[in-house]
């Protein structure tokens, strides 16, 4: 014998379990990891043994790159470094609808540079980029060195305000460049067993990195951020960024533009970092 309104009352559970479900699943998409990907030191870093096709080849082995992951990138240019030679490669970033940022005109450290001096070469940085740029400016400082005094900090960031240029923080920083350096080094020599070494550590780095940094923002504030990472256009990452990325894929992260990341409110903490290291954004508050 059927019990009188039975049938309501399992609808009405099993819509409860199916909305409960939906819950869980939207909060799992919602709570996934974030990653902007920016790429400093444009053209090339540390490239000096290979020829300028060489090195052209492999800027275009890391286009390629973003391209199968669907990522944009700001790639922050040296100015000095732009010539006739490198420019069609920045070009090939903006056809790709990449942005490019400030790198500074030669890459000065704030912490031995006097005010003058560095507001100089952000404003040289600027012309040798200028064809490239849009009606935003976006700047990261060499060495992610943002002032060892309060009076540098303060003149720096207040010239980087009365231009309209945003800084680019870094979340997640991970001295790629001195794996890159070994690297180059040991394929110069054509030691392929040292250079694969050398490449497979930087990716267990990288990957150690990434959770350490993660970790740190989770407990700070107590949920996920849309973070920044800050690699180095070089010969390793030619090599190894598809790897690099696929690690991420393959733990859920996805990939958002540096654009969107800023809109992350963590990028509007006060920071009150004063000092001569360059560190990670969620270590400055």
């Amino acid at each position: 014998m059927a019990i009188e309104g039975s049938g309501t009352y399992y609808n009405n559970m099993y819509r409860a379990i199916f909305l409960i479900l939906i819950f869980i699943l939207a909060h799992t998409a919602c709570a996934a990891k974030e990653l902007a990907v920016t790429i400093d030191d444009l053209p090339f870093l540390y490239g000096r043994y290979l020829s300028d096709s060489a090195q052209g080849a492999k800027f275009h082995d890391i286009l390629r790159t973003l391209k199968r992951h669907k990522i944009k990138i700001i790639g922050f240019v040296v100015g000095s470094r732009v010539d006739s030679k490198t420019a069609p490669l920045l070009d090939d970033l903006i056809a790709d609808g990449h942005t490019i940022g400030n790198h500074t005109y030669t890459h000065p450290d704030l912490n031995t540079t006097s005010i003058a001096s560095y507001e100089d070469d952000i404003a040289k940085g600027e012309t040798a980029i200028s064809k490239w740029v849009g009606k935003t400016r976006y700047f990261r400082y060499p060495f992610l060195h943002q002032g060892p005094t309060d009076h540098k900090y303060i003149g720096i960031a207040n010239y980087l305000a009365a231009h309209a240029y945003i800084n680019v923080p870094v979340t997640i920083d991970n001295d790629d460049w001195l794996y890159n350096r070994d690297f180059t080094e040991a394929r110069k020599n054509r030691d392929t067993a040292l250079a694969d070494s050398i490449g497979q550590e930087y990716l267990a780095h990288m990957q150690k990195m990434t959770l350490y940094y993660d970790s740190i923002a989770v407990a700070k504030l107590h949920r996920d951020i849309k973070h920044i990472l800050l690699i180095h256009m070089t010969e390793l990452n030619a090599v190894y960024l598809d790897s690099l990325l696929n690690w991420y894929e393959s733990q859920a992260w996805k990939f958002v533009t540096p654009q969107e990341a800023l809109t992350d409110p963590v990028y509007q903490i006060n920071d009150t970092y004063i000092g001569e290291n360059g560190i990670s954004w969620i270590l400055r508050f």
